[in-house]
């Protein structure tokens, strides 16, 4: 048999020869299929960055990772076996890049075959800075009200800043990291206490993250407080002498300690009228003297003097009978001269 009879023989009938050979595939392909199993994982993503950038976008805490192996040991594969991360140290310049999720496969993983891992994402978008470094101040979160009459006078942290490492623009525009809470209920002396960093954005880095020694310094608080229509006690008047009329109220405003002044109330010499120089009747302008306890300081008064009349004794009681007697007057009925006549001839 030449070569010519063997191409002739070979190809022919050629059309079923192929639709064989593709069935015989599919059944290859389907039997392969059909002792692999295949297993889906979420596993954690892990960032490494020791190097001169730090990602500044959010990154998805896992990805999804289907492994395909045959039953026996597919059985036997957990997610402990693999490791999923990304790696930023190659990147020296800001930009944004997708990032190839890389998986780290177990020893006892890699003796498994046939094994074929396949991840979701493959690639991470994410945007990365160059790494800063800058010592910034600590700011101690305060909560709660002290105890009525006092206030926060000073807060001390102790360090006072704290080295923070972060993307460039971030760290730039940091003002200032809190603390965790700082309870100042009730507080009404000095105390201090213990804090640590409250961490709030996972893209800053505090080196010393605490505890930190938080001392809060409470004082009495410090008000005004306005009196008014305060009576004025006159004072060495002789006995000679009296007042035409009764001395005008006055006002004024103190200034001290809150719980004091709530507390304090005028007493009937806290303003007072000195006549120790009156001898003699007439109008005088006398200065009024103020007294307030040392804890307070006067702020403002309504009067500095008082323009009043004196006269004698004498003259004050006769004027006060003649005016009796003139309402006395006033009040008798009128008699008619009608009344009058009528009552003659009768």
């Amino acid at each position: 048999m030449n070569i010519r009879q063997l191409i002739e023989k070979y190809f022919e009938k050629w059309p079923a020869k192929i639709v064989c050979f593709v069935l015989a595939v599919i059944l290859y392909v389907f039997h392969q299929v059909s002792l692999v199993e295949k297993r889906s994982f979420v596993i954690p993503l892990h960032v490494t960055e020791s190097g001169m950038v730090t990602h500044q976008s959010g990154l998805p805490g896992s990805v999804n990772v289907i492994v395909r192996s045959n039953p026996d040991s597919i059985n036997s594969i957990s997610a402990s076996d693999i490791r999923a991360s990304i790696n930023l140290d190659d990147y020296i310049e800001s930009g944004t890049f997708d990032i190839p999720v890389v998986l780290t496969l177990s020893d006892r993983l890699l003796a498994i075959d046939p094994l074929e891992l396949h991840v979701t994402p493959e690639f991470i978008t994410t945007r990365i800075e160059l790494k800063k470094a800058r010592f910034v101040k600590i700011q101690p979160s305060i909560v709660g009200e002290v105890a009525h009459g006092y206030e926060i006078t000073n807060v001390d942290v102790n360090p006072s800043y704290a080295q923070v490492i972060g993307g460039e623009s971030m760290i730039d525009r940091l003002e200032y990291i809190e603390t965790t809470k700082v309870m100042v209920s009730n507080a009404s002396t000095d105390f201090s206490t213990e804090a640590e960093y409250l961490s709030v954005n996972k893209l800053l880095n505090v080196v010393d993250k605490g505890p930190y020694k938080v001392t809060v310094s409470v004082r009495p608080s410090e008000s005004e407080k306005s009196f008014d229509k305060v009576s004025v006690l006159p004072l060495h008047l002789s006995k000679k002498l009296q007042l035409k009329k009764s001395l005008p109220y006055v006002s004024f405003r103190l200034k001290g300690k809150l719980l004091n002044l709530e507390k304090y109330s005028p007493s009937i010499d806290t303003v007072r009228l000195d006549f120790s120089k009156v001898t003699v009747p007439g109008v005088y302008e006398l200065p009024l003297i103020y007294t307030f306890p040392h804890a307070f300081t006067l702020l403002e008064k309504s009067d500095e003097s008082i323009t009043v009349e004196v006269l004698e004794a004498e003259s004050v009681e006769e004027n006060e009978k003649a005016s009796e007697e003139k309402e006395n007057e006033s009040s008798i009925p009128m008699i008619s001269l009608c009344d009058d006549k009528r009552g003659s001839k009768a």
